[in-house]
């Protein structure tokens, strides 16, 4: 029986770690990338317009509620999702803002995807970023405290055998495509092109305070804003590889003033510049991008943290 039990031990470790590609529920056909997109992109309702196929829409059920729209999209032949503005479009009168995080992730888990690019425009931290700048970001910070921080136990979902360790946050395969894209700034672009950096995230719906962000300088943060953490936590929970295109909309409050038409004008330069970015980085995906990456995916393990004899949850134990 010890032998049956390791079989069965061993495939539920592989199939709930290997990308499994899913069949797009209508059109039959492999999708495997999205774009979950945020303020980076600009006006949610316009990304890639004149740029993209646009192919409908479609929502699925969670479980946590039914999901965001989702919408297909294709550029120079590859296929790829696309939820606006982290799936807030799901999000009924009265609910939690969390909950569109949850229901975003939860669907692009659910269709099979694996690889996501997302982007924010963010406050900076630092006195030399400037307008316009993006920042691929390698690290994060997570300082709020309203939404949920573990997603598998949430919605109750099983990765047995999955250690999610966040040493590298985001996906080396993807950052490596968006530094090479981001290289080739657009005709006029003025903004810099910063190849690292460290995300805060504050609690959302309000500005940091300059105290607060002069704190987040101490402890080492170049760029604040409100969701890059979270979805970069369900991304690497759910063993989706994930990178961010941040963007420098404005100075973190009490670096530099600044008011909302500032802020409101380089959004709309960004977008220009960073959506471009990452329907390129699209297109290479499936050719670049799809060696094994544990270190986003997650490391399989057997056996529990303190009982290395142990077995796992959700595997048949020895009768």
């Amino acid at each position: 029986m010890r032998i049956y039990t390791y079989i069965i031990t061993l495939i539920t470790i592989i199939s709930t770690s290997l990308s499994v590609y899913a069949i797009d529920p209508e059109t039959g056909e492999e999708t495997f990338i999205a774009v979950v997109g945020g303020t980076t992109f600009g006006q949610p309702d316009a990304f890639g317009k004149g740029l993209v196929e646009e192919e409908g829409v479609f929502t699925i059920d969670t479980e946590s509620g039914e999901s965001p729209p989702i919408y297909r999209m294709r550029y120079k032949g590859v296929p790829f999702y696309y939820i606006r503005f982290y799936g807030y479009e799901s999000v009924k009168p009265g609910e939690s803002e969390g909950l569109a995080h949850i229901r975003c992730w939860l669907a692009l888990y659910k269709l099979g995807v694996t690889h996501v690019i997302g982007g924010a425009s963010s406050g900076g931290i630092r006195t030399d970023y400037d307008y316009d700048d993006l920042v691929v970001v390698d690290d994060f910070m997570d300082m709020e405290s309203n939404r949920p921080q573990n997603i598998l136990h949430y919605a109750e979902v099983e990765r047995p055998g999955i250690f999610a360790n966040y040493a590298h946050p985001y996906s080396p395969s993807l950052r490596k495509l968006i530094i090479e894209e981001g290289r080739k700034a657009q005709e006029g672009y003025t903004g810099k092109l910063w190849e690292q950096g460290v995300f805060v995230q504050h609690n959302p719906e309000r500005f940091e305070t300059a105290a607060e962000v002069r704190a987040m300088r101490i402890l080492g943060g170049d760029l604040c804003s409100e969701n890059i953490a979270t979805v970069t936590t369900y991304a690497r929970q759910l063993g989706i590889r994930f990178a961010a295109i941040c963007s420098i909309s404005n100075p973190a409050v009490g670096v530099r003033p600044f008011s909302f038409v500032d802020m409101q004008q380089s959004v709309q330069r960004i977008s220009k510049q960073a959506i471009p970015i990452a329907l390129e980085v699209i297109a290479r995906i499936p050719r670049d991008a799809m060696e094994p990456e544990p270190v986003s995916t997650g490391e399989r393990y057997s056996g529990s943290y303190t009982d290395p004899d142990a077995e796992m949850s959700g595997i048949l134990e020895e009768e």
